[in-house]
């Protein structure tokens, strides 16, 4: 067995351990996955406009996130095209791309 096939079944084992462990805790890890999330999008405009720091369950996040439609984040959009860092999230995009048929109004984003 070359060095290679025996790196590539220990890299594969413990990815398939790690996978099995949040597997079996959808919950444990979905809640992980929200805090990261949350936490990061602290050092954010968005995240300081809606109180981030403050929300430690998703019952918070709904309280103080409403849905809405890309017209409704538009500015913060607009802040991250010009340029700004820490809109959205932390720092800014390498690109941007869009969907012209969408902003052209032939589409609807939830259709």
């Amino acid at each position: 067995m070359s060095l290679k096939v025996f790196a590539a079944k220990i890299f594969a084992k413990r990815i398939g351990t790690k996978t099995n462990k949040w597997v079996q805790n959808p919950h444990e890890t979905q809640k992980k996955v929200f805090n990261n999330l949350i936490r990061s999008g602290k050092v954010t405009k968005f995240g300081s406009d809606h109180d981030f720091k403050n929300i430690k369950s998703h019952q918070d996040f709904v309280q103080k996130v409403p849905v809405r439609d890309y017209e409704e984040l538009k500015p913060y959009i607009n802040l991250v095209v010009d340029g700004e860092n820490n809109v959205l999230w932390p720092g800014k995009p390498l690109y941007f791309a869009k969907t012209s048929a969408l902003l052209r109004g032939e589409v609807h984003p939830y259709n």
